[in-house]
């Protein structure tokens, strides 16, 4: 039984060969008790209508037409009628006109009835086949009156029940193993697709659907494992890109530090040309560390590592140490990086005062960065809507639409890999802000894009 097919017609044969005991054992005896006792009630009735009727009463008081009398109770009770004549002293002699009385003078029944009582009772089999009832009734003071029925029909109607059920059980667990074994077969086969799919999954295999399209919980959950596949196949193409984004940006600085390390140690070097090379070896190390401290910082959000603080934050402050911070590397690139005077009565707002800090780096370095010599860098804060904003908006030529939409995808460095850089700064920025209980808004037009650091506002009340 460890099979499932062999369990689900197993469990179905069960209920219905309990379904149909039931009806067996229950049904039938009580079908076959109803129907003797309605035939009982019925007797009950003509016993009533005849202890008093005028022609009964005569016959018992004056002795003639007790013969006819007896003979239209039996055919009015479509039995046997048999009759006791009852003496002063209470002795019982049988009347035998008709038929001989179908209980014995000491029967309980005809005891009882002779103390003026409609009494009823069951003939055992033997003296009628099959068994009866009877109905005794005193008529007057003259006698007792018996009303008997055969009840072997009844036996006879139960039993073709009986034979009925049988059958019917036969054939209805013929059927249900029939239906059991074709659903358990069809169950069967979808919940082998589930394994086959599982199998597929665990050997990295994403690029076959289950397609199981049954609005049942097996085609809810072969759905589920449809969109889990689809989303293990994006996790494992992001893994391969992130092996081979990580190992082209570790490559290329690794690369250029070794020929720069080969040409400074010639000797005919002069010193402008050699402190050129210094140079440019530092921002590739600078670089690296960057690079290395991002993949860091994602792999410690991955794994819930980063812990962030829910604290005041002062967002002008931050704004000031980010712009006294980049004016060196703007002046190199032949930009600058400005100050926007924040508002009187700045509200604090709510986050991680290093995280706010690492945030601002990336936007204002990503403005400097990515943008033609010559443009404006506008660090600025304000509040709106119970929200505080540090924003950094730059008047280069902006960013498409359809670039938007991936530029908090990790590696992504625009179209065919046209930014420089590893593509991780706004992914984690994003995740940060997140984290924080913001986000990181982008509005990017003609000559104007900027990226707001949107965060709540600080409840305590805090200002500047």
């Amino acid at each position: 039984m460890r099979s499932l097919r062999l369990r689900l017609v197993g469990v179905l044969t069960g209920v219905v060969a309990c379904a149909m005991g039931v009806v067996f054992l229950y049904v039938v005896p009580s079908l076959r008790q109803n129907l003797i006792s309605d035939r009982l009630t019925g007797l009950e009735v003509i016993a009533r209508h005849q202890q008093v009727a005028p022609g009964m009463t005569k016959a018992f008081a004056t002795g003639v037409h007790m013969r006819r009398a007896l003979l239209r109770s039996a055919r009015l009770a479509n039995g046997q009628a048999g009759a006791y004549t009852l003496a002063p002293d209470g002795r019982l002699t049988p009347v035998t006109v008709v038929n001989l009385p179908v209980l014995a003078r000491s029967n309980p029944v005809v005891r009882a009835a002779a103390r003026s009582r409609i009494v009823p009772g069951r003939i055992v089999p033997g003296r009628t086949p099959g068994g009866g009832v009877v109905v005794a009734f005193r008529v007057g003071d003259k006698g007792v009156v018996l009303l008997s029925q055969g009840v072997g029909d009844v036996n006879t109607a139960a039993s073709l029940v009986e034979r009925q059920i049988l059958i019917a059980t036969g054939l209805a667990l013929a059927v249900a193993t029939i239906v059991g074994w074709a659903l358990a077969v069809a169950v069967s086969r979808r919940v082998g697709k589930l394994e086959s799919a599982s199998s597929r999954i665990a050997a990295g295999r994403f690029d076959e659907p289950i397609g199981d399209e049954h609005p049942d919980e097996l085609g809810r959950l072969a759905r589920s494992f449809d969109l889990m596949q689809d989303r293990l196949a994006q996790v494992d193409r992001a893994r391969k890109d992130f092996i081979a984004n990580a190992s082209h940006e570790l490559r290329t600085p690794l690369f250029s530090l070794g020929g720069f390390l080969e040409l400074l140690s010639e000797e005919d070097l002069d010193p402008a040309t050699r402190e050129e090379f210094v140079l440019t070896m530092r921002e590739q190390v600078s670089r690296l560390t960057k690079l290395a401290t991002d993949l860091l910082d994602l792999s410690r959000l991955d794994s819930g590592a980063v812990e962030v603080d829910s604290e005041p934050v002062d967002l002008a402050a931050a704004a000031r140490g980010l712009v006294r911070e980049f004016r060196g590397l703007a002046a190199r690139h032949g930009s600058r990086v400005v100050l926007s005077r924040p508002p009187r009565d700045l509200p604090h707002g709510v986050g991680d005062e290093q995280r706010v800090q690492q945030i601002g780096r990336v936007l204002v370095d990503n403005a400097v960065r990515h943008n033609p010599e010559g443009t404006e860098v506008r660090v600025y804060v304000g509040s709106d809507d119970g929200h505080v904003t540090l924003t950094v908006a730059d008047d280069g030529p902006g960013i498409d639409a359809d670039s938007q939409r991936h530029l908090f995808e990790r590696f992504w460095r625009g179209p065919q890999g046209s930014s420089s850089g590893s593509g991780l700064g706004l992914a984690i920025a994003g995740e940060l802000a997140q984290r924080m209980g913001g986000e990181i808004a982008v509005h990017s037009g003609d000559g104007q894009t900027s990226f707001a650091l949107r965060l709540p506002t600080d409840a305590g009340g805090g200002d500047r």
